[in-house]
């Protein structure tokens, strides 16, 4: 079979350091290049500043490409705004794809970016879009932005050559809004093996003596319930918020306030020291109101953790018979539902199996890179 050249635009940069888009991406993009397609990814040059063997910004400047894993890394600048900061690196990535470089395949991620997808189909290259979640939701947004972000939700359904979503829910919503016959295809999660204490120790963290939150500082995580609802547990057990708010708002300031000296804000973490935080969390918690198909979710079952989360469509859909929920919004039923968990170890325990097992059968990398890879040749 024909090996493609795949282009990605909509992540902020590889390896992923930033958010569910970009772990999202670095999976796939890395995992099709090992099949031996080539795969490029369009980086905002300013997200950039210490990539690939921690090469400086004006070493990626001088070299304009380099590669991670057998990725290529296009480095492409933008206007560093709240509003035009992804439209600028995404309308210039959509150029350059369309025009200088012969793609099969250019794949926007999110919906901000397949507001672009008419760009790279008017030079007749097959473009197919991935809808993570309806961010025109987000309480960031201002009426303006949400209009035009929605607009370009409408614009990439129907002039993508094919779509993806990452949930049923977001399935029947393309179905119902535009007519769009979208293709199921889930966010993932690495199975690892538990590890065992040691670089969180810097937190102060000996392990099973902490909640924990993984995810961008945003209103929509709700974080400022889950702190509330903490506050009367257990007062030998810690809060610990993993991620971080750019730009800084005074949503992180108003966090920051209500906590006690049990909360624990780590900023972004990855890798070794990320995986040590879900192995030894006591149990995970996602108080979102807006979601597609959380990763951070998919990630905690994988390390067999019991997760906790609001009654969403979206996160039933993850979580499904093997996560415990609470009424989205209602502080009181967090609360209730944390304490519950929290003095039942055996019906923790019981739900971290089914998560491991849910990731197996549901969300596993390989074959969500297989199930892509069968879609981009339907359009060849």
């Amino acid at each position: 079979m024909k090996k493609l050249r795949i282009a990605f635009i909509g992540q902020k940069g590889l390896p992923a350091r930033y958010g569910g888009v970009e772990t999202h991406v670095e999976n796939i993009a890395t995992r099709l290049a090992a099949k031996g397609h080539e795969v490029w990814a369009y980086c905002r040059s300013r997200f950039m500043q210490v990539a690939a063997g921690g090469t400086s910004k004006e070493g990626l400047k001088k070299s304009g490409e380099l590669s991670y894993q057998g990725v290529r890394l296009i480095f492409t600048p933008s206007i560093p705004t709240k509003h035009l900061d992804a439209a600028s690196y995404t309308l210039l990535s959509a150029i350059d794809a369309a025009i200088r470089r012969r793609y099969d395949i250019i794949h926007l991620q999110g919906i901000g970016p397949s507001a672009f997808a008419p760009i790279p189909k008017w030079a007749r290259r097959n473009v197919v879009s991935t809808v993570h979640a309806l961010d025109w939701r987000q309480e960031k947004w201002g009426r303006i932005a949400s209009w035009t972000i929605k607009r370009g939700e409408s614009v990439g359904a129907r002039h993508s050559s094919g779509v993806i979503a990452v949930s049923h829910k977001l399935v029947s919503y393309l179905r119902e809004a535009y007519g769009v016959a979208a293709r199921y295809i889930p966010n993932g999660a690495t199975i690892k093996p538990l590890k065992a204490p040691d670089r969180i120790r810097q937190f102060g963290l000996n392990g099973n003596d902490y909640i924990l939150a993984v995810g961008r500082i945003i209103p929509d995580r709700r974080l400022h319930d889950l702190i509330e609802a903490f506050r009367y547990l257990d007062k030998s057990l810690k809060l610990v918020i993993v991620g971080s708010e750019t730009p800084r708002t005074t949503y992180s300031s108003k966090l920051e306030a209500m906590a006690d000296e049990r909360v624990i804000f780590t900023g972004d973490q990855f890798g070794d020291v990320l995986d040590e935080l879900y192995s030894n969390c006591r149990l995970y918690v996602l108080a979102s109101s807006v979601e597609g198909l959380p990763i951070t979710v998919c990630e905690a079952m994988a390390f067999k953790r019991c997760v906790l989360l609001s009654d969403i469509p979206e996160n039933l859909e993850v979580g499904g018979d093997a996560a415990e929920y609470f009424k989205c919004l209602d502080i009181n039923s967090l609360h209730e539902k944390l304490k519950q968990l929290l003095e039942d170890e055996g019906s923790c325990t019981r739900l971290g199996e089914r998560a491991l097992q849910r990731v197996r059968d549901e969300y596993d990398w390989d074959h969500i890179t297989e199930a892509i890879e069968a879609f981009y040749y339907e359009f060849l």
